[in-house]
């Protein structure tokens, strides 16, 4: 049942709802002289059968269950990958015009397995997919820690996500030796992409930086000559000096090559 809420007005003769009437009611609380609460897993508050004014009982049981986050956060990162936005998508899925906008954007918003079913078939992957892309972040490309590496997109691939790390995270691959010993070729690095550009607080942190010229480099990020102007520093070789970038962004995890084949990955 989709109702997170209903209110029951016993002066009215309206039946209260029972707890066969709820696919996922799991418990009945009573507490206190006024509120009697019939509670829907990761629903909330079923049933009040007290008139208005007494108030509603305890929600923290309303809490956001991570699984179900990290599920709708693949599917998010399915549909921008394959250029669905929210309505296209729902429309491909059989849906209501607002429901891929709900299932996307609304936290804490249950996902019921036939709705997953229709997401599935829409993003053309199997339901296993889909839930088990909950642990997986898209591989996006190749990054160079040497010469002058144009960026190599990657499509359809994922890598493992980071212990305990939620969001939207994207993996690239190293290509190259620059950035040795921190950073090996085969190695992958993680980063959240929030925003193009470069911000004050990144300078001096070892970073994925994009140039306004199209190629993408591991380096430590550091103040260019003159304003609006960066130097991008290597370990063990020369500098890109003064160079111009579209976006830059810290690295916050790393999946190293030797670790690689113990996931098999």
């Amino acid at each position: 049942m989709p109702v997170a809420q209903r209110r029951v007005s016993k002066a009215r003769g309206r039946e209260a709802v029972t707890f066969e009437e709820g696919l996922d009611i799991v418990e009945q609380r009573s507490h206190g002289t006024h509120n009697r609460c019939v509670v829907a897993h990761r629903q909330g508050v079923l049933e009040r059968a007290y008139p208005d004014g007494f108030g509603l009982c305890d929600t923290t049981h309303m809490a956001h269950d991570p699984e179900v986050e990290r599920v709708r956060e693949a599917v998010r990162q399915l549909s921008q990958r394959k250029g669905l936005r929210p309505k296209p998508l729902a429309k491909k899925a059989g849906l209501g015009d607002t429901s891929g906008r709900d299932i996307l954007d609304n936290p804490g918003r249950d996902i019921k397995i036939g709705t997953l079913f229709k997401l599935s078939t829409a993003l053309d992957v199997s339901i296993e997919q889909l839930v088990g892309s909950a642990d997986r972040v898209p591989l996006t490309g190749r990054v160079g820690a040497g010469g002058s590496i144009v960026f190599e997109e990657m499509k359809d691939q994922s890598a493992p996500r980071p212990p305990g790390m939620g969001g939207t995270l994207e993996a690239l691959e190293v290509q190259g030796d620059s950035m040795l010993p921190r950073y090996s070729s085969g190695d992958v690095l993680y980063i959240a992409r929030t925003h193009d550009g470069v911000l004050e607080e990144d300078i001096g942190d070892y970073c994925v930086a994009r140039l306004k010229s199209g190629e993408t480099f591991v380096k430590l990020l550091a103040r260019g000559g003159r304003p609006g102007f960066y130097t991008l520093r290597s370990l063990n070789a020369a500098d890109m000096e003064d160079v111009e970038l579209e976006w830059a962004t810290p690295i916050i995890s790393v999946l190293p090559r030797a670790a690689r084949r113990l996931v098999g990955f």
